[in-house]
């Protein structure tokens, strides 16, 4: 900011006007600067500075870390790859490039797959939603809501509770009805190798 400005004597000016008669003259841009100021134009030291207020919409992002554990249980999640490759030949499918087939084609496997995945799912496991409102439906979500059940997704204001549109009801497994196995030794081998002989 410039300094403040100080009035000059008359002897000063006198004096002063022939320096800067020639100093206007012999340079465009100070004489431009002169007629700025004879024109009303204010120094920065003279102006008042202007305090501008804006409001600032907050967007709150909720990130769902994922679990983090010490030991995984494999046994589970292999059993459940037997049953999907027994029932549905899931593994097969998804192994095998579908690239040379047509449309028509992957439809047909798909509707095996997906029958057999079906059966997998309903028979070993019981599985409800999240949120039995309707889809598309507005819902209220608390404040405290459990970020692992709920997802919000668009502009999340605040600390809740929120108003939204329910877009998909969620899935949530409530029971489990796996076979029991005693003897884990084999379970790696999703399907054994056929051998006609």
């Amino acid at each position: 900011m410039a300094e403040d400005i100080k009035t000059i004597g008359f002897v000063s000016r006198f004096f002063g006007a022939f320096g800067q008669f020639f100093k206007y003259m012999g340079n465009g841009d100070y004489a431009g600067r002169c007629a700025a100021v004879s024109d009303g134009q204010k120094f920065a030291s003279e102006v008042e500075p202007q305090v501008i207020t804006k409001t600032v919409e907050v967007v709150k992002e909720v990130e769902v870390q994922a679990p983090k554990l010490d030991t995984v249980n494999e046994d589970g999640a292999l059993q459940l790859l037997q049953l999907l490759q027994q029932e549905a030949r899931f593994i097969d499918f998804v192994k095998e490039s579908i690239d040379g087939y047509s449309d028509a084609d992957v439809g047909a496997a798909a509707r095996q797959i997906h029958s057999g995945c079906a059966k997998v799912v309903s028979q070993y496991f019981t599985v409800d939603v999240v949120n039995d409102a309707p889809e598309n439906s507005r819902i209220e979500v608390a404040a405290d809501y459990d970020p692992k059940a709920i997802k919000l997704e668009g502009r999340v204001q605040g600390d809740g509770p929120y108003s939204g549109t329910l877009i998909h009801p969620g899935w949530q497994v409530t029971a489990t009805n796996l076979p029991k196995v005693s003897n884990t030794d084999g379970l790696h081998i999703l399907a054994p190798a056929e051998v006609e002989v």
